[in-house]
């Protein structure tokens, strides 16, 4: 668990981590260990009372950011764009419209 997800949800709620610790029954140490990173691996009964506490999922205290990049697809990899324009359509200001929509979607 990413004990920056638990401080943001915390600091969110303004709650101390004596506070935390009342409302959950974990102890303020061992909260501050989570928080602070160097506990990483707490139990499933510690992340349902967390989840519980926040009104989150259980799935939202432990996600990483490299499980948010894999399940979020690029644009690249939903986006189809069929242009569809007469000779007399296609004026300067259209092509600087296109160009700038293809160095956007390249820059994803």
């Amino acid at each position: 668990m990413d004990g920056n997800i638990l401080k943001r949800l915390r600091k969110k709620k303004a709650y101390s981590l004596s506070k935390l610790s009342k409302l959950t029954g974990i102890s303020k140490s061992y909260l501050s260990l989570i928080e602070r990173g160097i506990q990483k691996n707490p139990s499933l009964d510690i992340l349902e009372k967390l989840a519980a506490t926040f009104g989150v999922e259980v799935e939202d205290l432990v996600k990483t950011k490299k499980t948010e990049e894999k399940h979020k697809p690029s644009i690249k990899s939903i986006l189809k764009v069929e242009i569809e324009l007469s000779e007399d359509q296609l004026n300067p200001q259209k092509l600087k419209q296109i160009k700038e929509l293809i160095h956007a979607i390249n820059e994803e």
